[in-house]
């Protein structure tokens, strides 16, 4: 029994499948966090040559799209549309003690109606970070919420 959503062999395989899909798109090296629906790091890679505080931004990220309950690029959106005010953000990324990055790139894993984690990455632009991290979900068979 798998309390936790994501199996480690799927967590994985997404994580494998993000760094195939950024070599295909000449991506820069990337970090990519990848966390279980309670939160937890299931798996984590950091390409040769990323920025050091990446890996920390990844993890930021997917844990803003679990928190929220939907991607960080949709959040984004609501900030940039001024739907939610950009200090919403602020405060929020102080209350998780900067665990919170609300920039595109967090993806929710989705398999049926059940949010199963998210995936997170940095180090490219965020619309890349975020087309990675969509491209490598799909391509293991489960369904992403950018």
């Amino acid at each position: 029994m798998n309390n936790r959503g994501i199996s480690l062999n799927d967590a994985q395989n997404i994580v494998t499948a993000a760094i195939l899909t950024a070599h295909n798109k000449n991506s820069s090296p990337l970090s990519i966090a990848l966390l279980d629906s309670g939160g937890h790091l299931k798996a984590f890679a950091s390409e040769d040559g990323v920025g050091i505080h990446r890996g920390k931004i990844a993890e930021g990220k997917a844990n803003a799209a679990l928190g929220m309950g939907f991607g960080t690029g949709q959040f984004n959106a609501l900030i940039q549309n001024n739907v939610l005010p950009e200090m919403f953000a602020v405060c929020i990324n102080g209350a998780t003690q900067g665990q919170f990055i609300p920039l595109p790139g967090g993806v929710l894993i989705v398999k049926g109606d059940e949010i199963l984690g998210a995936l997170g990455i940095s180090g490219a632009s965020s619309k890349l970070d975020e087309s990675v991290a969509v491209a490598a979900i799909e391509s293991c068979g489960f369904i992403a919420k950018p």
